[in-house]
């Protein structure tokens, strides 16, 4: 409430016109007087009253109450009590706000008695509108606090300028006064901040702010020092929560766009480590949380396999020290049951505060896409790691034989492969050599674009003889070129001899795409990367079956990728001719149409047997779907073609895949207790800091995380800079 009562000064100096009565649950009437002087700054006189609080009845008039009044002058420190008459009366009503009957009289009283005890300031400031501080310059309780990264000061940042803390605590009714100047104070800034701890919520109130600083420096960029790392984190960990990956130059940004100062890079990242630990935990405590973690995710989705390697301690029972760790979610093993059988493994580094690389083991669902698998952690790749991980993929995962392993050209991968007892040597699994890989290494040697486009072509033909043809062309240019390929076995880098296990997918940068999914987990702690994996794998298949089950409500029978090769080929069989050598064996030639624009190209006698599945151009072998010459031949036997796909592109069988489905996690107040030892993390293993200097010779293989696209600075649009 606000009552606008002038009351005359004695000394004619001003008047009051504006009176503040707040009232507070602990009974308590804060009494504000505005002193307008006729001199100018204006200043603030503050008085406390003390009140009884009396329900439904007023105060009696014989009842009298203390009033304090204080006057914080440049020079004085003054506090007048007067108990001998009474200040004002309180009701209180249920459906209304209390009221408060002031006796103005005695009021005006202590205004008098206050400003008789008052000396004006002299201002400092040419400006009139700018209120001075009313604190004693010279205060021996005021002392100077040094910058330190653990005092958190928000009300200091106020005005932009560098200033320092002055706590001066004086005892006075309602809690202690918090002041702070400028730095420059000396040197003519005048900004100044006081505030009052309230004993009603506990918190500082700002009672006299002065500003703006005069001491603005022409430089922006300079850093500030309470601007420490972790005044940052809490400032950004909204923003680190919502997208983890954000970069340290967009952080650094919003710092600047936020403050105004050019904070170093080093604190900024020290800020985001912070505010990471704060939102996923310690990279330390996340080691002893992970059993408990991995317990409750078995417990709760039945199935799921988790496969430990650790070491013992010594001289420490009960604590092993992390090696490897395997797992695999139940969905995932059910799920894979129905897919294609071809496994692609590949492995990315992590980026945390422990140096490890995470291995990732992945399918292919009917419509083309990623399969997720199995993942693990290893704390280095190499033979053992690699034998480990697929000796656990193979025992945990599938026993189905015939598999295709795709995979680059490692060293600890092929012996991993040699080795019976992992699992993967035919004819349990045919390991094949991804074509991308193959080519980079070929490209790393020799250099040569030319030679790159025509290596590629080499190993994606699908008939023996195009292959040839691509050979002699590679012999033609210099025959070092074969000595090369002489090293590699045929049938694990071409697809025309791979026999039909690839299913026609030549390269592992699916692999690489779920590195893209998986990017930002590779610098959390280790438990929350395990968290992020299932909750992504959730994801995943429930985006999934949103789009099965949107497909087969349209009446689709097979995926969108089996049609679109479909429809590819029959527009390719309308120039074909047939032939029918033997009609009970369903035996047929079939001579393609001639090129339109190549008079070297087609032409091509290719033969057909229904019953075996085969066709000498090698494509219904390797895709698993007829090509253009069984589907002319369908067509002039009168054969349904769509018999012949292969099993696992039927939209039945692909919703098979995402059928299986996750459980929630319950809080982790209801998390079990595993019986397992506390695990410790390597320290050999910790990260130096600052920015790791590689030794890699890098090539285009190499996954890097998407940058900033290049936008031209004319006409801004993307992909060149003019």
């Amino acid at each position: 409430m606000v009552f606008r009562y002038p009351v005359p000064f004695p000394n004619g100096k001003g008047t009051v016109n504006y009176v503040h009565l707040p009232i507070r649950d602990d009974g308590d009437v804060r009494i504000m007087f505005t002193v307008v002087a006729q001199s100018p700054p204006p200043n603030t006189i503050e008085m406390y009253c003390q009140t009884s609080s009396i329900d439904y009845h007023p105060v009696p008039s014989s009842f009298t109450t203390p009033l304090h009044i204080e006057s914080l002058g440049p020079s004085q420190h003054m506090v007048e009590k007067n108990t001998s008459s009474p200040m004002y009366m309180q009701s209180y009503d249920n459906d209304m706000e209390p009221i408060v009957r002031v006796d103005m009289i005695g009021v005006t009283e202590s205004i008098v008695m206050t400003v008789e005890n008052y000396v004006d300031i002299l201002p400092r400031n040419d400006d009139d509108n700018v209120e001075l501080f009313d604190e004693d310059d010279g205060n021996e309780d005021i002392m100077d606090m040094k910058d330190n990264e653990n005092i958190e000061n928000d009300a200091s940042l106020l005005g932009g300028g560098e200033h320092d803390v002055l706590p001066q605590y004086l005892e006075i009714e309602l809690g202690y006064i918090w002041a702070v100047k400028c730095k420059k104070w000396s040197e003519g800034c005048n900004w100044r901040l006081r505030a009052c701890r309230r004993k009603c919520h506990g918190l500082f109130e700002i009672t006299k702010y002065i500003g703006p600083h005069t001491c603005i420096y022409p430089k922006l960029s300079q850093d500030h020092s309470q601007l420490d790392s972790t005044f940052i984190a809490r400032e950004v960990q909204n923003v680190v929560q919502s997208d983890h990956t954000i970069s340290i130059a967009a952080l650094h940004q919003i710092v600047k766009d936020k403050f105004g100062y050019n904070v170093h890079y080093k604190r900024i990242w020290e800020a985001k480590r912070k505010a990471i630990i704060r939102i996923f935990g310690d990279w330390d405590e996340s080691y002893q949380t992970l059993p408990r973690w991995m317990n409750i995710v078995k417990l709760t989705n039945p199935g799921t396999k988790v496969v430990w390697k650790t070491s013992v301690l010594a001289g420490c029972n009960g604590n092993v020290r992390f090696m490897h760790v395997f797992w695999v979610f139940r969905a995932c093993v059910e799920g894979f049951k129905h897919c294609r059988p071809v496994i692609q493994v590949d492995d990315t580094f992590l980026y945390g505060k422990y140096i490890g690389k995470l291995l990732i083991a992945t399918s292919i669902n009917a419509n083309g896409h990623i399969f997720p698998l199995a993942f693990a952690i290893v704390e280095e790749e190499s033979s053992d790691s690699w034998s480990w991980f697929l000796h656990t993929l193979r025992t945990q995962v599938t026993q189905r034989e015939c598999i295709c392993l795709i995979s680059d050209h490692h060293v600890g991968i092929q012996a991993a492969i040699r080795d019976p007892n992992v699992g993967w040597s035919p004819p349990y699994a045919h390991h094949q050599y991804c074509l991308k890989h193959v080519v980079s290494n070929f490209n790393d040697k020799y250099r040569n674009k030319m030679l790159k486009d025509l290596v590629y072509r080499v190993g994606s033909q699908h008939q023996p003889r195009k292959y040839e043809a691509c050979m002699t062309e590679l012999k033609r240019l210099d025959e070092k070129y074969l000595e090369w390929f002489n090293r590699l076995n045929t049938k694990k880098w071409t697809l025309a001899h791979d026999g039909g296990h690839q299913y026609g997918w030549m390269i592992t940068n699916i692999v690489e795409c779920i590195n893209g999914v998986l990017k930002g987990a590779r610098m959390l702690p280790i438990t929350a990367l395990l968290r992020l994996t299932f909750y992504r794998c959730v994801s995943y298949f429930e985006t999934r079956r949103t789009e099965i089950q949107t497909r087969m409500a349209n009446g689709d029978l097979y995926t969108s990728y089996t049609i679109n090769k479909m429809t590819k080929y029959e527009s390719r069989a309308s120039g074909h001719t047939v032939n029918i050598f033997h009609r009970s064996n369903e035996i047929f030639e079939v001579t393609t149409a001639p090129h339109g624009f190549h008079m070297d190209k087609g032409n091509n006698i290719q033969i057909v047997r229904l019953k075996e599945r085969t066709c000498t151009c090698n494509k219904w072998q390797s895709f698993g779907i007829p090509c253009s010459h069984v589907l002319v031949v369908c067509t002039r036997a009168r054969i349904d073609s769509w018999q012949f796909i292969d099993k696992h592109y039927r939209m039945d069988v692909y919703a098979c895949c995402y059928t299986p489905q996750f459980n929630p996690i319950p809080d982790q107040a209801y998390w079990p207790e595993p019986n397992f030892p506390i695990v410790h993390h390597n320290p050999t293993l910790v990260r130096d800091k600052g920015r790791p200097r590689s030794s890699r010779i890098r090539n285009e293989m190499d996954w890097r995380e998407p940058s900033v696209k290049v936008r031209c600075g004319l006409c801004k649009q993307e992909g060149h800079n003019r």
